[in-house]
């Protein structure tokens, strides 16, 4: 399913993909990737409540050709910085991770070169950093005595100008299946609907910010899978020029951010402007805050400050950075143990690198039981812990009360039979499973029954 592991395709397979990739089992498998990876837990709920009947639409959507999307909804986030995003429906995201796992990656993911490293399987920041410090150290065993430097570029507001009648152009000389390019192409302009800058303009009346609007046929919506990719594709014939023609070998991108390492300033101060003419023929500008640094100043990519102080290569951790994800991981430790693990299991990368080893990022059974104890203060709270079903502190003596008995753990025999008589006598429980989810409810009168 992803790039790297496809053989060479032949001219007919690359001309009639579109039909080859569409089952239902694959659109059901697409669902359940967006189900384990959607923050959005309630509209989650509700796609599931349908799922074989809707996954069965999109599976006829995609036969007949006639998929639309559904209008984003769009909001701000403030941190780390206030930037717009654009949320899909649970529908929209399934197809869109369909699009880019059956289409785009198996296709298109092994032109990428190694050091395009931006959300791609197996790199990543973590992977940049380990090419940054492998760089830097071939280059001061070559030339000890001699300074280094590094261009550093960014691109100006990069997947708001991204023209997609160029992408489209790149696209359809790697893919000829026109029904392909159609369903890629109905994806990209859904940002030239009239509602998206509506929108915008109205987010930026209201929180006083300075969102860039969207130009007819210019631009990318944020956050989709599919404009992940595309963004990391967009500039893949730049990396090979600034590779193979120019020969920067110590080169990375990470999606809009790119440095190039070298000894040599004047040879950087040459291929700056090469780059600067070949983004220019894709419609891209150069953020003015671009320049050449000397290595003993030191850079700041992706969180980490490289320098080399007194002839010793240092990376050095920003103290801002620093700050802000403890102070997130204390706010969220206090409030919200679920999204703690999970932010400090995204955060750990860096974390490990500043002596925080502990690797724990799930809750422990008790943790998980005094969670969902608030939450549903009136219900007995049981947690699925591997094969059985455990319990405690005030509902283990409620239990007591009802069944005469002192055990605090069941196995899935025992606890059936327990749940029919809470049912009976219309009592409250709910059971969580090792992931976090409700499997089964009995709140309120309501019952949803998944076990």
């Amino acid at each position: 399913m992803h790039g790297g592991i496809i053989l060479k395709q032949t001219k007919k397979i690359i001309d009639n993909i579109y039909y080859k990739h569409i089952t239902y089992d694959n659109i059901r498998s697409m669902w359940e990737i967006v189900r384990k990876t959607c923050k959005n837990k309630k509209a989650i709920y509700k796609y599931t409540v349908h799922q074989n009947t809707t996954n069965y639409i999109l599976y006829q959507k995609l036969l007949n050709c006639n998929y639309e999307p559904m209008p984003y909804r769009l909001f701000l986030i403030f941190e780390p910085k206030e930037r717009l995003v654009m949320s899909q429906t649970i529908s929209d995201k399934i197809i869109n991770h369909f699009v880019a796992n059956y289409y785009l990656l198996p296709y298109l993911e092994n032109k990428l070169i190694d050091s395009n490293v931006a959300t791609r399987k197996g790199k990543g920041s973590n992977y940049a950093d380990k090419l940054i410090n492998d760089y830097i150290n071939r280059i001061r065993m070559k030339n000890p005595k001699k300074d280094i430097y590094v261009l550093k570029i960014d691109i100006s507001k990069y997947f708001y100008t991204i023209p997609h009648d160029i992408l489209m152009d790149k696209l359809s000389k790697k893919i000829k299946d026109e029904n392909v390019l159609r369903i890629i192409k109905t994806i990209l302009t859904e940002t030239d609907k009239p509602y998206i800058n509506k929108t915008i303009n109205k987010l930026n009346k209201k929180y006083h910010t300075n969102i860039p609007l969207y130009k007819k046929g210019v631009g990318l919506s944020i956050g989709a899978m599919t404009s992940q990719f595309l963004a990391i594709f967009y500039l893949n014939d730049l990396d090979h020029y600034i590779k193979e023609t120019l020969g920067c070998k110590y080169y990375i991108r990470y999606m809009d951010d790119f440095i190039i390492i070298d000894n040599n300033k004047e040879r950087l101060k040459e291929v700056w402007e090469l780059i600067r003419i070949e983004l220019n023929k894709l419609k891209l500008s150069i953020n003015p805050k671009s320049s050449i640094i000397n290595l003993k100043s030191g850079i700041v990519f992706l969180g980490y400050k490289y320098i080399i102080d007194n002839d010793k290569y240092k990376i050095v951790y920003r103290k801002k950075t620093i700050t802000k994800i403890r102070k997130k991981l204390k706010i969220l430790k206090k409030h919200d143990l679920v999204k703690y693990y999970k932010s400090y299991a995204s955060y750990y990368g860096y974390l490990n690198k500043i002596k925080i080893y502990d690797r724990r990022f799930t809750m422990n059974i008790l943790e998980k039981y005094d969670y969902f104890r608030k939450k549903y203060p009136k219900e007995i709270i049981f947690i699925r812990d591997a094969r059985l079903y455990k319990t405690y502190g005030i509902d283990v003596k409620t239990l007591q009360k009802i069944f005469n008995i002192k055990d605090n753990a069941f196995d899935v025999y025992n606890i059936r039979s327990i749940f029919d008589y809470l049912k009976s006598i219309d009592s409250e429980y709910v059971v969580i499973d090792a992931s976090l989810n409700v499997i089964e409810i009995k709140s309120d009168n309501k019952l949803n029954n998944s076990i």
